[in-house]
Formats: structure tokens, C-alpha cells, sequence
């Protein structure tokens, strides 16, 4: 009796040594391949945009590329400012959320043509849905000089970037 009493309490201990390594284990390999030691990582919880794609032109006409390559799939994310500046840092131009809130449908087009999953204005923010990458047109009531520009974006809770990605791209004016 003393000898089955013994075997189940190490079997007890075992296993429970075993559920706190690979508990650690599995964590720790979440956070090195995720975003390292320092902090916890949750890619749906902030959305996250690359600009790829961007193009601006001399007439003052900015194709603005978005895909939105993070954050939660539920609702999408809300790009309430994007901004033209010199390389410098200082802001050539920028849209405010209440001209973003009003682009027109024929000025936005989306890649993947999914009813309910389409990027538009909202009234309030220019929407972006999970996974969707999409061009709009914006226009500048002025002409800009050849040379390098840095399109940014931020998002309706005020940040530029995200998990290491800044929402930002260099674009050279185009003739």
C-alpha cells in the first residue's frame, strides 16, 4: 500500500513539473518568434498598415496604398490622419478624419471584393477591414516640386506604427 500511495505521488509531482515546463516552454517560444522578452505581444488587439505601393504625383495626387496586416478582425481599423511631409519631417500636407470621413467610393479601390469587407468612409475615419489592401486617390489643391516625400498615416487612436511596423513610406514625386 505504501508502495502505490509513494508511485502516485510522484506521477502527481511529474506531471505537474511537466504542465509548468511546457507552459514555459510554449511561451517563451511565442515571444521569441513574436516580439521578444521585453514585452507581450497580441497582434489582434492594434491595428497595423503597410503603405507599399504609394505613389505620389507632381499634380499633387496621392495614390495611397493601405493594407491592413494586423489587428483585430472584428471591426477594422480607423485611419482618422494621413500626411504628406518633406524629408525633413515638416508637413507639406495633410487629411484631417472629416475629409477622410468623406472620399468618395469611386476614389477608394479595393483588391479583394468582399461584401461587408471593403474599405470606405464611415462618416468619421477612412475604415480599413482586416487582410484588405486598397488604393485611394487623394488630391492636393497644389502642385508639388520632383524630389522625396514621406507618406504617413495614423491610426483613430493616434499612433503611426504598431508590433515594428511604422505606417510610413518614402515616395519620389512622379512627372
Amino acid at each position: 500500500m505504501s508502495f502505490m500511495s509513494v508511485s502516485v505521488k510522484a506521477m502527481e509531482a511529474i506531471a505537474v513539473v511537466a504542465f509548468i515546463f511546457v507552459t514555459g516552454v510554449t511561451l517563451a517560444m511565442y515571444q521569441i518568434n513574436f516580439g521578444g522578452l521585453s514585452h507581450l505581444v497580441n497582434y489582434s488587439k492594434t491595428p497595423a498598415y503597410e503603405l507599399y505601393g504609394t505613389r505620389l504625383y507632381e499634380n499633387g495626387t496621392l495614390f495611397l496604398q493601405v493594407a491592413r496586416v494586423a489587428g483585430p478582425d472584428t471591426y477594422g481599423g480607423f485611419i482618422s490622419l494621413v500626411q504628406v511631409l518633406y524629408p525633413n519631417g515638416t508637413v507639406l500636407y495633410q487629411w484631417n478624419e472629416s475629409q477622410l470621413a468623406h472620399i468618395p467610393s469611386s476614389d477608394i479601390t479595393n483588391k479583394y471584393d468582399l461584401p461587408g469587407h471593403l474599405t470606405h468612409s464611415t462618416g468619421f475615419a477612412l475604415e480599413v477591414p482586416l487582410g484588405q489592401n486598397s488604393t485611394i486617390i487623394l488630391q492636393m489643391p497644389m502642385h508639388v516640386k520632383p524630389g522625396n516625400y514621406i507618406v504617413r498615416v495614423y491610426d483613430v487612436d493616434g499612433q503611426d506604427s504598431a508590433y515594428g511596423i511604422t505606417f510610413q513610406v518614402e515616395v519620389m514625386a512622379q512627372g
